[in-house]
Order: C-alpha cells, then sequence, then structure tokens
C-alpha cells in the first residue's frame, strides 16, 4: 500500500470517528434526530386542555395580569359595556348606563351632563321655565320680581322699589323709609312702622312682631313650651329637680329622640334658634337654625311665595301663614 493511500484511509477512519462523537453529544443534549424539527414550546402556555380560550384555566381562574401597575381592567369594561349592551332603544341616548330621553328628561336635557332647575322644564332638550319667564338663566316672574318688573332687565328701587303687576310702584302697604320703599308688613326692621325693630324671638308678620314659630308668649318673652324647664308644656310650669323637659312634658331622666339637654330642657339643637349647634348659642333676628348653624335672612319684600327677587339666595317659605317668603343665605331652609 502506498503511503498516499495509507494516509487516506486515515482522514476516512478519523471523519467517522468525529462524526459519531458529534452525533453522540447532540443526542445528549436533548437534540432530535430529526433534521429540521422545531424546539419544543413550555406546554404550560399552549395546553388547550388547562387553558380556555377566554383566558381562564380549567378551574376557572383568570389568567390575566390584574397587578399593580395600575393598568385599566379591559375585561371589566367590557363587562359594563355588555350590561348596558352600548346602545338604547330609537331615541334613547346612554347616559353613563342608563338610557334617556334628552328632548324631556330634567336630568338629562339636551345631553347627558345638563340639568334643569327645580323651576325648569326639559322641552325639546332646552331647560325652560314651567312658569314665569327665563331672564338671565333664572325663572322670574316678572309681574313682581323688581329686578325684572315687566320685562327682563327692567329695576325698580328708591321710591317704586316694588313691582306690582308688571309695574315699578310702591304699593299702598308699603312706606317711605329713609327714601325707600319698605314692606312694613313684614319688615323686621321696620315692622309696621320706619324703624319699629323685632327681638331676637320675634319676626314680623302682618305688620306686627309676633313670637317666631314653635314659641310661645310667657310673660314678654317667646319660648319653646316644648323644651323650656321652667315653662313645660304651659307657661309658668316648671319641672322638679331631675327631671328635663322632654316634647312638653316633665320626666326623670335623659333626653331621647336626638335632643341634647340644655338647662334641664331637651332641644334639637339642629334647628332650635336659641340654642343653635350648641346650648345657648342664640341666633339673631336677621337669622334662622338650620342644620345647626345660624344662616342669615331677609324677607323676600313684598312677595309671599316663591320664586321672590333673593339676589343669589335661596327662596324659602314664610315662617308664618301670611308671612313673606324668606331669602336664606344657606344650602336648605328652615325645618318648620
Amino acid at each position: 500500500m502506498s503511503v498516499r493511500s495509507g494516509y487516506g484511509l486515515v482522514m476516512r477512519k478519523l471523519s467517522s470517528l468525529l462524526f459519531a462523537l458529534a452525533f453522540t453529544g447532540v443526542a445528549a443534549c436533548g437534540g432530535s434526530d430529526e433534521i429540521g424539527s422545531e424546539p419544543d414550546v413550555d406546554a404550560s402556555t399552549t395546553d388547550s386542555s388547562s387553558t380556555g380560550g377566554d383566558g381562564t384555566t380549567a378551574d376557572g381562574t383568570s389568567t390575566t395580569d390584574t397587578g399593580s401597575g395600575g393598568g385599566s381592567d379591559t375585561a371589566t369594561a367590557a363587562d359594563v359595556i355588555a350590561a348596558a349592551d352600548g346602545a338604547c332603544p330609537t331615541g334613547l341616548v346612554n347616559c353613563g348606563g342608563v338610557c334617556r330621553d334628552l328632548s324631556n328628561d330634567n336630568g338629562a336635557c339636551g345631553s347627558c351632563t345638563r340639568t334643569c332647575n327645580a323651576l325648569q322644564k326639559c322641552t325639546s332638550g332646552v331647560c325652560a321655565c314651567s312658569t314665569g319667564t327665563t331672564c338671565g338663566g333664572n325663572c322670574v316672574d316678572t309681574t313682581k320680581d323688581p329686578r325684572n318688573c315687566g320685562t327682563c332687565g327692567t329695576t325698580c328701587n328708591g321710591a317704586t322699589a316694588a313691582c306690582v303687576g308688571g309695574a315699578c310702584t310702591c304699593p299702598t302697604t308699603a312706606k317711605l323709609c329713609g327714601g325707600n320703599c319698605t314692606d312694613v308688613q313684614n319688615d323686621y326692621n321696620n315692622c309696621g312702622d320706619c324703624g319699629k325693630k323685632c327681638g331676637d324671638a320675634e319676626v314680623c308678620t302682618a305688620g306686627a312682631c309676633t313670637c317666631r314659630p314653635g314659641t310661645s308668649l310667657c310673660g314678654t318673652t317667646c319660648v319653646d313650651t316644648s323644651s323650656s324647664a321652667t315653662n313645660c308644656g304651659s307657661c309658668g310650669k316648671t319641672c322638679a329637680t331631675g327631671e328635663v323637659c322632654n316634647a312638653g312634658v316633665c320626666k326623670a331622666g335623659g333626653c331621647t329622640g336626638g335632643t341634647t339637654a340644655c338647662a334641664g330642657a331637651c332641644v334639637n339643637t339642629r334647628t332650635s334658634n336659641a340654642n343653635c349647634g350648641g346650648c345657648g348659642n342664640k341666633c339673631g333676628v336677621d337669622e334662622v337654625c338650620i342644620d345647626a348653624k345660624c344662616e342669615n335672612y331677609r324677607p323676600a319684600s313684598f312677595c309671599t311665595t316663591c320664586p321672590c327677587s333673593c339676589g343669589g339666595r335661596r327662596c324659602c317659605a314664610p315662617l308664618t301663614t301670611g308671612g313673606s317668603a324668606l331669602c336664606v343665605d344657606a344650602d336648605a331652609c328652615p325645618t318648620p
């Protein structure tokens, strides 16, 4: 055998040996003996037998990531839309999941966010006054509003401060006090006549200072006989030591029904003008106790029924029958 041929034989055997070693190594590392095969994939991410098509496991547990990243939950949002079906019958609009008729809905008039006030009515998608005239977006009675007398913007003042029948004038029941037409029938600073003032526990009605509603005149003082330890139930009836006046009756023990003991009397400090918000906290003649706070008010001149000209204040019903309506600086009206 020649040297060249011997050398070739050795090289062929060496190549076969290297190939065998390489094949063995690949198999030992989990490789495939099939050329071009794809690597295995973790079955936990694709096994349809353990994960439903809706992203839940076989036991119903959600696989959606709801970590603390603050992202929105698309599944929840979809549920909300699905609950409202995302649509409404013809003529109605979906407003926050509620179908509304924007043409006549006072809570969504013309748009989902526009609300008509208590004196308005939604008509053809516009908040219009159910009674009276719309002036500057407010409902007014131009027959008696001194700021809009007869027409919007016509203001009455001075000697003709009242609006009567749509004309600026001074009624025969009024008087000129300091050159101004004054409603002496209901003005606590000019009650019955110019300069005649009522006391803190009084109101002006029909030109006379009378006790506020819920109080009675005992001697010269207006007293709440339902909660007075010295005038319990009637003037002059005094409760014994250890008793409290509760709802006009002298009783032993503490106060009940949400009332507070103030000097032997059980009072509602949320509405009591003599104990507003706390014992002894007295409201002034120009104040009323509303939700435990003394709130400013003034009589609505020449107006007994709301709406009245209140200059941005809340219009409330009269304290007494036949009295003027109240213009109150509060979010609520006084409790009768």
